[in-house]
C-alpha cells in the first residue's frame, strides 16, 4: 500500500497542527531561560558578591544597598514607601 499526494498532504497538515503549539511553548521557554540567564549573571556581578563590599562597613553596606533598591525600583516603577 502506497500513500497518495493526498495523503502525505492531509499527514502534513495534522503532524503542523499538532507541533504548532508546540513550537510556541519551545520559543517562551527560550525566552524565560535567556531572561533567567541575565538575572544570574547580573546577580553574580552585584554588590552583594563584590568581595570589596563584604570589607565595608555596615553603615555603608546598608547605604549601598538602599541605592540599589532604590534604583530596582525605579526601574521597575515601583515607588517604595519612605519615612
Amino acid at each position: 500500500m502506497s500513500l497518495t499526494q493526498s495523503d502525505l498532504q492531509e499527514i502534513r497538515s495534522i503532524v503542523q497542527t499538532a507541533v504548532e503549539p508546540l513550537a510556541n511553548e519551545i520559543k517562551a521557554l527560550r525566552n524565560d531561560i535567556r531572561e533567567i540567564h541575565d538575572m544570574i549573571a547580573e546577580l553574580q556581578s552585584s554588590t552583594i558578591t563584590d568581595k570589596e563590599f563584604k570589607k565595608r562597613t555596615l553603615e555603608e553596606k546598608l547605604l549601598t544597598l538602599n541605592a540599589e533598591l532604590l534604583a530596582a525600583a525605579k526601574q521597575a516603577g515601583v515607588s517604595l514607601p519612605r519615612r
